[in-house]
């Protein structure tokens, strides 16, 4: 079975939003074997939308369709599916007796703009959303198609409801293992090279998500016992030719792994930050339960901020500069005192896209690390715009977090 997505809305023409609905479609479709042919994205356009289904459902066994399910005069997509296959539109009994129920219970005045959400085309089954407002699923000349709502957190929900079961039904009892592995450290050339030699019945994909580079490992046939036995065997050599390169896998993340180390080890951290703004701590503090190990953090952008929150002497700035290693040292050793934790981390930089100087060019990041009476403070060269060089800043901050605890597997604070 090939695949095809159509995502609706201006929205995602003009950038206005991030069109994360297709990136989650094609990846549950993968899991289940599904080749995807072709992402299309239009606008509110009815001529449009009807062009696009028409030409989806002639490319592809399974269409899916997002966006455009509203009550507004731009949310076109019933009308567009209904004249695209020259179907009539129909009010669906039931749906419209669901609306309004659900309008009452949301305490909303139901109108006749609103009834026009239960004109669904001919033949259209309800797909059921228990966060929202139904989408509906049509067969036409042998293809599968389903409506969703564009928003992401309602398409998730009606997607393990409905797709998922359609899709385990038609998946001809093959079995397809995916597994997400992320690493951070060396460039995509570097991996390859580690990797390169292995080899068997599995597919390894390369995904850059910035500054992280994340592998998707496939395996399929066989039954579910031998494909995971395989998926096992190919992920333990990935791991052992990456060694700490690897981080995680799954819908893990750096600080989401720091997070789970520290709390192994019964030790906590501190952030002292100038040029990441606090995005260090945001990161940490994103982690349900941080609490457990992060007392706290300073944003010292100043020198005067530095000098009377983190105890930088007056010295070091004035011989040194706040961007330098001795500033990053004081920074670190400063704010693991202040708040009386394992690890203090520092950040201190030029994050850009001015102040660069030859001496310490835009990018230039010192950061420290201070655990007991030892700080290491490392030099970094990061390109790329502001924001991106405050992301790596911080992932590098943590990454020498977790590096350390996983070097040192018995210490303990």
């Amino acid at each position: 079975m090939e695949a095809q997505i159509v995502t609706i809305g201006e929205e995602l023409l003009s950038g206005a939003t991030l069109d994360t609905n297709s990136r989650f479609l094609a990846e549950t479709l993968h899991r289940f074997g599904i080749r995807v042919r072709k992402i299309v994205t239009v606008g509110d356009e009815l001529e449009g939308i009807v062009r696009a289904l028409r030409e989806a459902a002639q490319g592809a066994e399974l269409v899916l369709v997002t966006g455009g399910l509203g009550p507004t005069p731009d949310d076109r997509t019933r009308e567009a599916a209904a004249e695209a296959f020259d179907l009539r539109l129909l009010l669906h009994e039931d749906y419209l007796r669901e609306l309004k129920e659900k309008f009452a219970a949301w305490g909303l005045t139901f109108t006749e703009t609103d009834e026009a959400q239960a004109q669904l085309p001919e033949g259209a089954e309800i797909i059921p959303n228990p966060l929202g407002l139904c989408g509906f699923r049509l067969q036409v000349r042998g293809c599968h198609l389903f409506f969703f709502p564009g928003v992401p957190k309602e398409l998730r929900s009606m997607v393990q409801g409905t797709l998922i079961p359609f899709l385990s039904e038609r998946s001809g009892g093959e079995t397809v293992l995916v597994r997400l592995l992320k690493c951070f450290g060396p460039t995509e050339s570097q991996v390859k090279e580690l990797l390169e030699g292995l080899s068997g019945p599995f597919e390894l994909a390369f995904l850059p998500s910035f500054p992280e580079i994340h592998l998707r490992l496939t395996v399929r046939g066989g039954t579910p016992e031998e494909a995971a036995g395989h998926l096992s065997a190919y992920e333990a050599e990935i791991r052992r030719r990456l060694g700490l390169h690897l981080f995680g896998s799954g819908d893990d993340t750096m600080e989401k792994v720091v997070g789970q180390l520290l709390r192994e080890r019964g030790a906590t951290i501190a952030t002292a930050e100038s040029c990441t703004g606090g995005l260090v701590a945001h990161r940490i503090t994103e982690v349900p339960g941080s609490s457990d190990y992060f007392q706290g953090g300073v944003v010292s952008y100043s020198e005067e901020a530095k000098r009377r929150f983190l105890g930088v002497p007056r010295e070091v700035l004035r011989r040194f500069g706040a961007v330098s290693a001795p500033c990053a040292e004081a920074m670190a050793k400063g704010v693991r005192e202040r708040f009386g934790t394992t690890f203090g981390v520092s950040t201190t930089g030029v994050a850009g896209p001015t102040g660069g100087t030859p001496e310490h060019p835009v990018g230039t990041v010192f950061i420290g690390m201070a655990v007991g009476d030892r700080v290491e403070v490392k030099r970094y060269r990061f390109f790329g715009d502001r924001s991106q060089v405050k992301l790596m800043a911080s992932e590098v901050a943590l990454d020498r977090v977790r590096r350390f605890l996983l070097r040192n597997p018995d210490f303990r604070p």
